[in-house]
């Protein structure tokens, strides 16, 4: 370094220009004379920015290419959408894993000077002395023996903080299936794929902790099951095969660290989710990430739901979608859904805006989009118009539709042993004119693909101490 107030010594004839460039250069860069003003600490935090910059640079090309090479993607979707579709879903795939590389990166600067576990808040607001929430406690209680706390671990840091319902317990055989979040195990940094080397945690009711194993994960309706083995029988929880649409409910969750059952009171909305499943309906009950997967019951004990976090309300999966998904699980080691190449939302769920466009204002729902070269597009559906009738039923709600989807690919497979093209008759209202067509649809039959983006908060971390103590106590 050259001290201020003197002047370099001249360099010798025979060094060359380039040297003599560098030279230069590292006197310009390193002088206090050249940048009185800027403090050495902006220097280290601005080269740290660019190292994490650059390490996001880096790392997200290669995770797109990871999902462009998705068994499930390429399997699934390429050989059945045009080659503008196909490019069109990779381009999104790819800005998906680039956000998902970012919060990775963020993730992993956070935790080095945080803790190496997650620790979720937990949720109750039934202890108010109210009459109405004296019930719901009643209702908790009783729906309480098969509610259970989840928490997942790789690389000795717990990822993600759910709950969950038995769905299955079979005392002789010491097994015990629960029903969950697929947001327990998705990685961070891809949308659809499992953490690795992922290892499961269960709080049992009688707070006991045992290790799970996924038996079975879905990323498109982001629901998993988790078996535990237990000598012990766990009552189970009763899941209601229709679509309940209204109605008092209450969220349950049994939170991991302390094993406390959580409770939370509301009603079913007739409001549209902010996420992009489709088939998603809305309560007001008020949660927090520890209760994702965790059940949605009504006042008589029965689970019309699992749960799903919004900053602003909680969406939930009706189980009329969720035990067909299991039904299809079970017979064919897969989950068989169309694709007609539509994106639609409940009339009664559009904004007064779009209502006051729409040609039809009682039932059906309202198309927003439609994919060129699409099962859709082909049948000659358009933007505007409204579906008020498949395969010769009146569906009102899109949990009904996507019930009603997996009921027809149900028959396609027992008709055929190999998957094909399945052919639907729907009645629409046209835009243009308003009056009624019947059209019929040549859907594409897919299976292993996940369509549906999921993007849930980033774990938040506890302090060390904590984070500590907690790891030393579940190993």
């Amino acid at each position: 370094m050259i001290p201020p107030g003197t002047r370099a010594e001249p360099l010798a004839q025979d060094v060359e220009s380039s040297e003599r460039s560098q030279i230069e250069t590292t006197d310009a860069r390193t002088s206090p004379v050249d940048e009185p003003d800027k403090p050495l600490a902006q220097d280290g935090e601005s080269v740290e920015r660019s190292q994490i910059e650059t390490t996001d640079a880096r790392t997200a090309p290669e995770e797109s290419a990871s999902t462009k090479e998705s068994p499930g993607f390429n399997s699934g979707v390429q050989n059945v959408l045009t080659e503008e579709m196909t490019e069109r879903f990779m381009r999104i795939m790819t800005s998906h894993a680039a956000k998902r590389s970012n919060n990775a990166a963020k993730v992993r600067r956070e935790s080095v000077n945080c803790c190496n576990l997650t620790v979720e808040r937990d949720f109750c607001d039934v202890d108010d002395g109210s009459f109405r929430s004296s019930k719901a406690r009643i209702v908790a209680v009783r729906a309480s023996p098969s509610v259970v706390g989840l928490s997942s671990f790789s690389d000795g840091k717990r990822i993600r903080v759910c709950s969950g319902c038995v769905i299955a317990s079979n005392g002789s055989s010491d097994t015990t299936k629960i029903l969950t979040s697929a947001t327990l195990v998705r990685s961070l940094s891809t949308n659809n794929s499992v953490i690795p080397d992922v290892k499961i945690k269960v709080c049992l009711p009688n707070a006991h902790i045992l290790d799970g194993s996924i038996s079975m994960v879905d990323f498109h309706y982001n629901i998993a099951v988790v078996e535990v083995n237990s000598d012990q029988k766990f009552p189970e929880a009763v899941l209601v095969s229709d679509v309940i649409k209204r109605g008092a409910v209450l969220a349950l969750g049994r939170f991991y660290d302390h094993g406390r059952l959580m409770c939370a009171q509301g009603e079913i909305r007739k409001q549209a989710s902010s996420f992009e499943c489709s088939e998603l309906l809305v309560s007001s009950c008020h949660t927090t990430m520890a209760g994702v997967g965790g059940p949605l019951v009504k006042y008589n004990g029965q689970v019309v739901g699992i749960n799903f976090y919004g900053e602003n309300h909680t969406p939930f999966l009706s189980t009329a979608v969720i035990i067909r998904c299991l039904d299809h699980w079970k017979s064919y080691g897969k989950i068989i859904r169309p694709w007609l190449g539509l994106i639609y939302t409940p009339v009664d769920m559009l904004p007064l805006r779009v209502l006051e466009k729409c040609t039809y204002i009682d039932k059906g729902f309202y198309i927003s989009k439609v994919a060129k070269g699409s099962p859709a597009d082909v049948a000659g559906l358009c933007v505007g118009d409204v579906l008020i009738e498949c395969a010769g039923k009146v569906v009102s709600t899109a949990p009904e539709l996507g019930a009603l989807l997996l009921d027809l690919c149900n028959k396609q497979m027992e008709s055929y042993t190999l998957e094909s093209n399945m052919t639907m008759e729907v009645v629409v209202r046209k835009q243009l004119n308003g009056r009624e067509a019947r059209m019929t649809v040549t859907a594409d039959v897919l299976s292993g693909c996940s369509y549906y983006s999921w993007y849930d908060p980033l774990p938040s971390y506890n302090d060390k101490k904590m984070a500590t103590m907690r790891f030393m106590e579940y190993y």
